[in-house]
């Protein structure tokens, strides 16, 4: 299956796209490489996920993942672990999907920085047939992921694999070198780059303007990062305390804690739901022993002789005034002092612009961010383009990818006289929230739990915490996508007004609006099929290919010469709601049905037509088996019903016309992959071994 077979065609039915797809920076495909996963096609959902994403394994481990906010699962329970899921693809089945390219254009691109800006321009640059180099000042590529993101939550060994297949394009990486210093603008002009993207990050932590920030025993957040992840150490004392509620906080407490300090706190102005950084990282902090000061804002830090030995603090009143403005108000006489010996400032980030010396032309804003073109990220120097931090001001991982690639776009437009575009970016109606009244009707589904080290283990290093999914259990979290904005579609010309589809639909979407005379199917289907194989003048279809309801894999089946040596030949269709992997058996007779039974998977037989049972036997099959979910495990809840009703016409259909019975089988199995399931299979090979023996008398 390549990826054009699974491009949806929301732009021609509804003009609706997934929230979750919306809400990512770079509109990564999440539902549909969701939807892969939840089939067992890890190869084909990594390649789906890298045809947008440069850094997958990465953005799996640390995004901040607003897809899952948008998530329309949130109306029944929670949200599809999209990130990690992204981390389970590139752990396991990440490949480079790419050929180096031919160098198409004799233009070459001098990038500054290989964090994810950069290396994001670096990366499209290079498949649209340019030559890159990127300058990094550091040893290593990653820029602030590898300096400031502590190892225990993303190993450097999963930044240098994503970073690999970007060399692989063919792109130069001079490491050690920083701008201003070792290369300027005049001289990469010099040899010969055609245009400039600076890509850098924040480089150096926010001051703190209050009485003591001078004592010993202050450290700014990314400074001591950037020496933890270079040194394996830094020098702090037995009672640490982190000002600063975000991202950057936590990662400096919960490093602290890895020191071998007895104790670590973390004050901040913000109340606990207004912290901002994920819930994950804030549980994983306390869970750790982190001890949380909330709503306490910094009015001194105290001293003796020099060093630090707490903060004073004022009770908050508000830290965002009516207009949502950052603008902090303290109760008077709220004073009270934690004490520590170690004070860490983690209260943003900052830009070092010392590489725009003697660069006036270049414009830069009062936050001392550069100034970009909003559509092309040029600056006011003409081939000189930037994007990341360095214009965020403090960004997202995937916002500083979305940036790489869109200036990589205005690059080339620039140097060609073109206007690509991308099509992703274009604005689309993002698909409904789950109507209330029928939010009772999708069945609730427990999300899956990412493995975690054991608290005893991870605080004796910096191994990384979280140990990943396995194969089982991403697709059992990726089978409770509800495949939003892709599920089926009517046929205007071909709708009849019957509505059967009203009829048979278990979750009420299909409508006749406004005094049509056609149906109508909203956001809100489930993609279980049942109204596309009802549907007398079949005007409904699906929206996307990766439902082919297992036509095509039985007719790709069929075309395997091997198959039709297999008597006797059992075609097994199986929902794979109920197989956490895919096609894999348990039990001892595992060699009788890989020899004789081969498995169609389907999630939800309700949307295998009964012809397609006939079609296997009249193609060559000796036996058709179908394995659904029982009634009360049922992903969908009505196919139950649809599919006795369905097997029983096939099987009054076969007797017709003086078939025996036992070829076509039916069980409602509460597993596809248990011993259950292998004696069904087995008995069934033997019932069709008979009835060819009697046939050969």
């Amino acid at each position: 299956m390549t990826m054009n077979n699974i491009q949806t065609k929301q732009n021609t039915c509804t003009g609706e796209e997934a929230p979750c797809v919306m809400a990512c920076p770079i509109r990564q495909d999440a539902r549909d490489y969701v939807q892969l996963i939840a089939r067992g096609l890890f190869k084909e959902a990594y390649r789906l996920v890298r045809e947008r994403n440069t850094l997958p394994a990465s953005c799996g481990r640390i995004c901040t993942h607003p897809c899952e906010t948008k998530c329309r699962r949130n109306s029944t329970d929670k949200p599809i672990a999209i990130a990690w899921l992204k981390r389970f693809l590139s752990d396991n089945y990440s490949e480079n999907i790419y050929t180096r390219p031919e160098q198409t254009y004799p233009e070459r691109i001098a990038i500054i920085g290989a964090g994810p800006a950069g290396l994001a321009a670096a990366n499209d640059l290079a498949l649209m047939g340019y030559s890159c180099t990127i300058f990094e000042s550091n040893p290593h590529p990653g820029g602030m992921l590898r300096m400031g993101v502590p190892t225990y939550r993303l190993p450097r060994n999963a930044i240098d694999k994503d970073v690999e297949f970007i060399r692989q394009l063919g792109v130069e990486i001079r490491y050690n070198t920083t701008l201003g210093k070792d290369v300027t603008f005049d001289s990469l002009k010099k040899e010969g780059y055609a245009a400039i993207f600076i890509g850098v990050g924040l480089l150096d932590s926010r001051n703190l303007p209050i009485e003591g920030a001078e004592y010993d025993g202050v450290l700014k957040g990314i400074s001591f990062l950037r020496e933890v992840n270079a040194t394996g150490t830094a020098k702090i004392g037995k009672n640490v305390l982190v000002i600063g509620g975000g991202a950057v906080a936590m990662d400096c407490a919960r490093t602290a804690l890895r020191l071998k300090t007895e104790k670590v706190s973390v004050a901040c102005l913000e109340s606990r739901n207004e912290m901002p950084t994920t819930d994950f990282e804030i549980e994983e902090a306390v869970h750790e022993g982190v001890i949380l000061y909330n709503s306490v804002g910094p009015k001194r830090i105290l001293g003796e002789h020099g060093r630090a030995t707490g903060l004073e603090t004022l009770r908050v009143k508000y830290v965002f005034d009516e207009q949502k403005r950052f603008h902090p108000a303290f109760y008077e006489g709220s004073e009270s002092v934690i004490e520590a010996d170690t004070i860490i400032l983690a209260i943003g980030q900052t830009s070092n612009l010392s590489f725009l010396k003697n660069q006036e032309e270049i414009e830069v804003s009062r936050g001392a961010t550069i100034v970009v073109a909003p559509n092309t990220f040029e600056t006011s120097m003409p081939g000189i383009y930037a994007g990341g931090d360095i214009v965020l001001g403090r960004g997202t991982l995937t916002e500083g990818l979305a940036q790489g690639k869109k200036a990589a776009i205005s690059i080339h437009n620039a140097l060609r006289n073109e206007k690509r575009s991308d099509e992703k970016w274009v604005d689309k109606p993002e698909v409904p929230k789950l109507a209330d009244a029928r939010v009772p009707l999708v069945k609730k589904e427990q999300k899956q739990d990412m493995p975690m080290m054991s608290l005893s283990k991870r605080l004796h290093s910096f191994d990384e915490v979280e140990l990943g999914f396995s194969p089982e259990v991403a697709v059992r979290e990726a089978q409770r996508c509800m495949n939003c904005g892709a599920g089926a579609y009517v046929d205007e010309h071909l709708c009849v007004g019957c509505i059967t589809c009203v009829r048979v639909c278990p979750f009420d979407v299909p409508e006749f609006r406004n005094g049509e005379i056609t149906a109508y199917i909203g956001g809100d289907c489930q993609s279980c099929g049942l109204c596309i194989v009802e549907c007398p003048a079949k005007a409904i279809r699906f929206k996307t290919p990766l439902e082919d309801s297992g036509r095509e894999r039985l007719k790709a089946l069929f075309q395997d010469v091997s198959v039709q040596k297999a008597k006797p030949l059992i075609v097994n269709f199986y929902c794979q709601y109920g197989s956490p992997v895919v096609g894999s058996v348990e039990g001892k007779s595992n060699a009788v049905i890989e020899k004789h039974v081969k498995r169609i998977g389907v999630l939800g037989l309700g949307k295998v037509e009964p012809s397609l049972y006939l079609n296997a036997l009249e193609w060559g099959a000796d036996g058709v088996l179908i394995t659904a979910c029982k009634e009360d495990e049922c992903h969908f809840c009505a196919e139950y019903e649809w599919i006795k009703k369905r097997s029983a016409y096939v099987s009054g259909f076969l007797s017709k016309i003086g078939v025996d019975a036992r070829i076509f089988k039916t069980h409602f199995v509460s597993s596809q992959t248990d011993n259950a399931f292998v004696d069904i299979a087995v008995q069934m090979v033997k019932d069709i071994e008979q009835i060819n023996l009697v046939k050969s008398a």
